[in-house]
C-alpha cells in the first residue's frame, strides 16, 4: 500500500476525513440560532401611578439589575429585556403592609412545631398568598422570635422568595398584659418568644439590648389596659407603666430604633404623642374626634406616624370600633397626619386580599382610590424608614412593582385585577389563565324536588329546592337555625350548574345580595351586614360553583378528576365578600350509611387553594345519581361529619 511520510496513504484519508468532520461540526455549532439572553424587562407604552398622588401616561419602564433604570414617554431599546405590552395597563408600586402578623403563636406551641411552620408553610404562604397580591414590603409588629429572625435571614439569603421583612422581635408589656396573656395564654413558649414583661426599668433596658443585638428594626409595645375581648373570651389585661411607657421611647431612640404602640384609646394616644411615640398602631378606638380637637394639635407637634388597621375593626366585639376607626381615619388624614396602610394580617390564615380590603376602607371613609394608594406605597416606605429606595415608580427606584389590567386610581377594587408582579425587578407572579372543564350538562333524579339536609345534634337545618332547574334552571337554598328560616338563596345555573345570577337574603344582619355573571366577569351589589356592596371579580372562562357542595353533582358525571371553581364568601370570616378559589378532587369511592341506608359513594375533597393546609372539607356523593349525601371537614385527629342527608321528595 502506498505510504507518505512513514503513513499508509489509508491513515492519511482517515485523519483528513476526521477532521473534515470536526470542521463542519464546529461550522455548524458556532452558526447555530442562538437563545436570546434577557436581561430585565422593558414595559411598553403603560399607564403608570406613580405613588406620591401622580400619574404617567404612555410611558416606557426599563426594569434593570433589580432597579428601575428608566421611565420616560420617549421610545427605549434594549435587546436584551423581554418586551412587556403595557397598552392598556397600569403600572404602580408594590403594596406596603405596616402592620402583620405571620405568625401568631396559634398553631405553634413549641420551636419544633414552629421551625416546622416555617419550613413546609411559609413559601407557599408567600407564594400563594402575598406575592399574587402585590404585597412587596411587610412590617412584622410580633412573632415567636426564633420564628421570626429565622424568616429574616432566609429571606436576605435568597433561601426564601417573598417580600421585604421588617420586624420588631417581643413585645414589651405589662405582666399579665397583651401579648402574654393573650397569644401567650395557651403555650409557654409563645408567652416567652412573643412578650417581654417589665415592671422595672433594668428590665427594659435589658430588652432593649436584647432586641438591638437580634438586630430588629423597631420597637413595639402595648399601651392598653383593662377589658379586651381575646376571641370570645373577655380578659382583664394590665397596661404597662407609665415612666417605664417613657423609658422605652426614649431609650429606643438613644439605641437607634423608634418605639411603635398598640393602644386603643383617646388618653393613652395623648399620653404617648406627650412622650414622643413614633408610631400609633390602630389608633383612637372609644370616640369620634373632632377636626378642632386639641389632640390633633399634639398630634402634628409630634410628628408621629400613623398606622389604622381598619379592616381588623370588623373582627372587634364592639361594633363602634369599626365606626370610630373610619370616622377618625378620615379626621387624621385632612388634618395632615402621616398614615401608612397596615392591616393587622394574620399571614398563617389569611390572604393577602386582606390589604385590598383594607384599602376599600380608606376609600369608604372618604378618601380618593389615588389617596389610599399613597398610604400604601410612599407612605408606608417613608413610615418604614426606605423612602429613598421604595414606595414611588422612579428612576432608581427598586423595581417592585405591579402591573394591573384595571387601573386602581379609577376604582379601589380594580387593585385585584393584578396581571403581574415583579419583587426587585424579579417576575415573581404572572397571572395564570383560569381553567376551564368539559363538565357535562347534569339532569337531577326523575321524582327528586326537595333535598332536605340536617347536622347531627344540631338544630340548623338546609332545604334545596330543584324543581325548578328542568325548565329554568333555578334552583332554591333556605337555611333554617331553630326551625325559622334564617338565610334564603336563589341560583341560575347553567346545565353543568355553574352559576349565572345568584341572590343571597339574610335578614337577621341586613344582608342583601344579587351577583350577575357579565361576561369574564361577576357583578355584585347590595348590603352585607347593612353595608353597602359594589364589586367586580374576575372569573374568565371559571366555574363559578357559588352552590359549592350542591354544584358537584356535575363533576361527578365527568371525566375530570380535579377542578379549580370559585364561590364568593358570604361567612363571618375574613373571606366575606370575597371571591374564593377552591379545589375539588374526587379522592376515592366508600360506602357509607346515613340514617340507616347505605349509599356507595364517590368521595370528594375540598382545599381553598391559597391556603389548602389550613381546611379540607369531605363530600360524600351517591354514585348513581351525584346527589350530596353526607358533608364533613378535616378535623385535627379525624374527620368530622356536618349536614347529612334527611330526606328526599
Amino acid at each position: 500500500m502506498p505510504s507518505f511520510l512513514g503513513m499508509p496513504l489509508i491513515a492519511w484519508i482517515q485523519i483528513i476525513v476526521g477532521t473534515g468532520v470536526v470542521l463542519f461540526a464546529l461550522i455548524k455549532f458556532l452558526r447555530r440560532p442562538r437563545k436570546k439572553e434577557t436581561d430585565g424587562y422593558l414595559i411598553r407604552d403603560v399607564h403608570v401611578i406613580v405613588g406620591d398622588g401622580s400619574e404617567l401616561f404612555h410611558q416606557n419602564v426599563l426594569i434593570k439589575n433589580g432597579a428601575i433604570r428608566t421611565v420616560s414617554g420617549e421610545a427605549i431599546e434594549d435587546v436584551a429585556a423581554a418586551v412587556i405590552d403595557g397598552t392598556g395597563f397600569t403600572l404602580m408600586p408594590g403594596l406596603i403592609d405596616s402592620h402583620v402578623h405571620i405568625q401568631g403563636g396559634f398553631s405553634c406551641h413549641n420551636e419544633e412545631e414552629s421551625d416546622g411552620f416555617l419550613r413546609e408553610k411559609i413559601p407557599q404562604i408567600f407564594s400563594e398568598g402575598v406575592l399574587p397580591y402585590g404585597i412587596t414590603t411587610i412590617k412584622d409588629l410580633d412573632a415567636p422570635k426564633h420564628f421570626i429572625y429565622k424568616l429574616r435571614d432566609k429571606l436576605k439569603s435568597g433561601e426564601f422568595t417573598g417580600p421585604e421583612l421588617l420586624i420588631v422581635g417581643p413585645n414589651f408589656t405589662a405582666p399579665g398584659g397583651h401579648p402574654a396573656s393573650t397569644l401567650g395564654s395557651n403555650s409557654p413558649w409563645a408567652k416567652a418568644e412573643m412578650a417581654i414583661e417589665v415592671s422595672t426599668p433594668e428590665q427594659v433596658s435589658e430588652g432593649i439590648r436584647e432586641l438591638k443585638k437580634a438586630g430588629v428594626d423597631f420597637l413595639k409595645f402595648t399601651y392598653q389596659g383593662g377589658d379586651y375581648w381575646y376571641f370570645d373570651e373577655k380578659r382583664t389585661i394590665r397596661k404597662i407603666d407609665r415612666e417605664l411607657m417613657r423609658q422605652i421611647i426614649r431609650e429606643g431612640k438613644e439605641n437607634g430604633l423608634n418605639a411603635t404602640a398598640h393602644v386603643f384609646y383617646y388618653d393613652d394616644v395623648k399620653e404617648l404623642l406627650e412622650a414622643g411615640i413614633y408610631g400609633i398602631e390602630h389608633g383612637i378606638l372609644d370616640r369620634d374626634i373632632e377636626p378642632g380637637d386639641p389632640i390633633i394639635a399634639l398630634w402634628k407637634e409630634s410628628g408621629a406616624r400613623f398606622v389604622p388597621t381598619v379592616n381588623a375593626m370588623t373582627y372587634e366585639k364592639d361594633p363602634a370600633r369599626l365606626t370610630h376607626s373610619l370616622h377618625n381615619l378620615k379626621v387624621l388624614y385632612d388634618a395632615g397626619i402621616p398614615i401608612a396602610m397596615g392591616t393587622d394580617s394574620m399571614l398563617e390564615s389569611m390572604t393577602g386580599e386582606i390589604e385590598h380590603k383594607e384599602l376599600a376602607y380608606y376609600v369608604e371613609a372618604g378618601l380618593s382610590p389615588m389617596q389610599a394608594i399613597v398610604l400604601a406605597t410612599k407612605n408606608g416606605a417613608e413610615h418604614l424608614g426606605i423612602a429613598e429606595r421604595k414606595g414611588l415608580v422612579k428612576e432608581g427606584m427598586e423595581a417592585d412593582l405591579i402591573l394591573l389590567e384595571k387601573d386602581p386610581a379609577e376604582d379601589i377594587s380594580n387593585i385585584q385585577f393584578i396581571d403581574k408582579v415583579f419583587r426587585k425587578g424579579c417576575l415573581v407572579f404572572s397571572q395564570k389563565a383560569i381553567s376551564s372543564y368539559d363538565i357535562p350538562d347534569y339532569t337531577y333524579p326523575e321524582g327528586v324536588s326537595m333535598l332536605e339536609y340536617r347536622k347531627s345534634g344540631d338544630t340548623e337545618t338546609r332545604h334545596v329546592d330543584v324543581s325548578g332547574y328542568a325548565e329554568k334552571g333555578e334552583i332554591t337554598q333556605s337555611l333554617l337555625r331553630d326551625g325559622a328560616t334564617w338565610s334564603e338563596e336563589t341560583f341560575q345555573v347553567e346545565r353543568n350548574l355553574s352559576c349565572a345570577r345568584w341572590q343571597y337574603k339574610r335578614p337577621s344582619d341586613q344582608t342583601d345580595l344579587i351577583a350577575q355573571k357579565d361576561g369574564g366577569t361577576i357583578k355584585l351589589s347590595g348590603t352585607f351586614k347593612g353595608k353597602s356592596q359594589n364589586k367586580t371579580f374576575k372569573i374568565g372562562d371559571g366555574l363559578w360553583y357559588q352552590m359549592m357542595d350542591m354544584s358537584m353533582p356535575a363533576f361527578i358525571a365527568s371525566e375530570e378528576k380535579q377542578i379549580v371553581f370559585y364561590s364568593i364568601g358570604t361567612g363571618n370570616n375574613r373571606g366575606a365578600m370575597g371571591l374564593g378559589e377552591f379545589s375539588a378532587e374526587k379522592v376515592g369511592e366508600e360506602t357509607i350509611e346515613v340514617n340507616g341506608k347505605p349509599y356507595d359513594c364517590v368521595k370528594i375533597s375540598f382545599v381553598l387553594t391559597a391556603f389548602s393546609w389550613a381546611w379540607t372539607g369531605f363530600y360524600w356523593y351517591e354514585k348513581k345519581s351525584g346527589q350530596l349525601v353526607q358533608a364533613g371537614e378535616k378535623g385535627k385527629n379525624a374527620e368530622k361529619n356536618g349536614y347529612q342527608l334527611f330526606d328526599v321528595n
